[in-house]
């Protein structure tokens, strides 16, 4: 990272860590990030901040490379092996023997056990900063590095002589136990800022001399929010030697490949909009006046103190739109689309679920405000769950760092859940300031059947579906499916009425008919069929239901004229 890209960072977190230090939190100070550039970053600032000028040595620790010791030359870093002379080794003898001693000489540690009983002797006799670097595990009985840090964190003589421990990771849970937690400052590093994107935008724009108007700047900004510092700029050089410039679609799609390789989040382009989903009146309308116009007029509502809607719950039958109305709000409140995946966060090591959940929460946040969509949210299952085992307490341990992000005041995402079976979530899932709002999805009623099949047969001005090129005359298209097909599918719900439109034009096709005609439709309906008793107890579950959990009554009204007239 070049002098220029470096002065325009944001060493915040530096000085945090430096004043917690000088405070007498701990001499223990950990940073959790994995981006090498606010490595980099931290040697720097210790080697030229005239607040660490006091420092008689600056080492640091890499298992690979070893003990080192680093300086600054020409605004370039310098690492020096540190070599530990030993003389009762023969190696050691002779190096007395000749006088020398020489940086090349001596033994190098690189054992990390042996390098924590070095370097606790500087610790003690001289004022020293000590970075230990890409820790990603920690076997105690071969390393001592919990012990080590109990030690020096309680230290008296050291904490008098003003050292201070680095200690740099991606998550301290994994790395240290609780008490050794309870001893240490753990503090998180925030991957890129605004402002730091802004920054470093601009400096390699123009290193690469591309002009970069304040919009094309704002767009890519936006676009590469959640990146750390490396991520942004490996991203915005691979889009210049692919495309020679900086392209916005060509950075969101890179992005995307990066989330991606986390396995639990995914970003989605929202394809869908409210012209796209057939029926749901009710629902789009409390959807436009209670979240959408919140969010477009954002500026008004804090006039009225009204909060920013955080957390909307979808539920009811499986089929009925969930997911596609939770893709669709994203394109009308033009947000990005975030997938939450669910049935990637648990794993069978200890530990690494709890790590995971928390990544994706705070790369969930640096990418927000956005939608963030948790399909079947009822995977979570429940706070008192599990047998006493590390699975069951694993399973907890998610469950609450979820319920504690929904429950954050100042939470940037608009978490979006989905579930089949609401009556199995948490009671804590439900109760109010978690989901603001929570809508129930039933089986489409009369008119709302006729629109979700004009929308699948490409009548939807604005839509997605291609036309159908149809044997019925469009003004009595309507009556037709009312009059014919409308009674034959009471109680279909949404993806079955996409079927059934789909097996219609598959027996235009098979007869090599030239249109879609109305025996094509009537004779997919007949053959379609559908266990009307069991979808009848469905129904019944899911008004019991909706009565449970939907709070607003003239919602609740609209809704069942809406959607279900024809299903008592």
């Amino acid at each position: 990272m070049s002098l220029p890209e470096m002065k325009g960072l944001d060493d915040g977190w530096i000085g945090d860590g430096l004043l917690k230090r000088r405070s007498n939190y701990s001499p223990v100070i950990l940073f959790e990030t994995t981006d090498p550039k606010r490595l980099e970053q931290l040697k720097r600032f210790v080697l030229t901040d005239r607040s660490c000028e006091d420092y008689e040595s600056i080492m640091v620790f890499d298992q690979w490379r070893g003990l080192a010791r680093i300086s600054l030359r020409e605004g370039q870093l310098v690492s020096e092996p540190y070599r530990k002379n030993v003389p009762n080794t023969p190696l050691g003898r002779r190096m007395s023997a000749a006088g020398s001693g020489g940086a090349n000489q001596g033994q190098q540690l690189a054992q990390v056990k042996a390098v924590l009983k070095e370097v606790d002797g500087m610790l003690r006799e001289q004022k020293t900063l000590f970075i230990i670097q890409n820790l990603a595990e920690n076997r105690e009985w071969e390393t001592g590095l919990q012990s080590a840090l109990r030690s020096w964190a309680t230290d008296t003589e050291l904490i008098t002589r003003g050292s201070t421990i680095f200690l740099q990771t991606a998550d301290a849970t994994s790395l240290l136990d609780a008490f050794t937690r309870e001893l240490v400052v753990i503090l998180e590093v925030d991957p890129a800022t605004e402002e730091e994107r802004r920054h470093i935008i601009g400096t390699i724009g123009r290193e690469l001399d591309l002009e970069l108007p304040r919009q094309k700047l704002a767009e890519l900004v936006l676009a590469t929010a959640g990146l750390n510092l490396h991520q942004l700029e490996s991203i915005l050089l691979e889009s210049y030697f692919s495309e020679h410039m900086f392209d916005v679609s060509r950075v969101k799609g890179l992005k995307s490949e990066l989330v991606k390789k986390s396995g639990t989040l995914e970003i989605r382009d929202p394809h869908y909009s409210f012209r796209d989903i057939g029926g749901y009146d009710s629902v789009k309308d409390f959807v436009r006046k209670y979240i959408i116009n919140v969010l477009e007029d954002s500026e008004r509502a804090a006039r009225f103190s009204l909060p920013l809607p955080k957390g909307i719950l979808f539920f009811g039958p499986p089929g009925t739109g969930k997911s596609l109305f939770a893709n669709a709000l994203a394109t009308e409140i033009q947000l990005p689309f975030i997938n939450l995946l669910t049935e990637n966060i648990y794993s069978k090591w200890f530990g690494e679920s709890g790590q995971r959940m928390k990544g994706a929460i705070q790369m969930a946040e640096k990418m927000s405000p956005a939608i963030v969509f948790v399909d079947e949210i009822d995977r979570f299952g429940k706070r008192s769950g599990g047998f006493g085992d590390s699975a069951g307490e694993e399973s907890k341990r998610v469950f609450s760092q979820f319920l504690e992000w929904l429950g954050e005041p100042d939470r940037q995402a608009i978490i979006v859940g989905t579930t089949n079976v609401p009556d199995q979530l948490d009671e804590a899932f439900l109760r109010t300031g978690r989901f603001d709002y929570k809508i129930p999805f039933l089986y489409p009623g009369d008119r709302a059947r006729v629109e979700v099949m004009a929308v699948h047969l490409g009548l939807v001005d604005g839509g997605r579906e291609r036309s159908v090129p149809l044997g019925i005359e469009l003004e009595h298209l309507e009556d037709f499916l009312m009059e014919e097909i409308v009674p034959k599918t009471r109680h279909f719900s949404c993806a079955e009425l996409e079927e059934l439109v789909l097996r219609a034009k598959r027996m235009a096709f098979d007869r090599r008919g030239e249109t879609l005609d109305r025996e094509d439709f009537l004779r997919a309906a007949e053959t379609f069929r559908v266990d009307r008793e069991q979808r009848r107890r469905t129904i019944e579950t899911t008004m019991h239901q909706v009565r449970r959990f939907t709070d607003d009554q003239q919602f609740l009204n609209s809704l069942e004229k809406d959607m279900i007239s024809d299903s008592d």
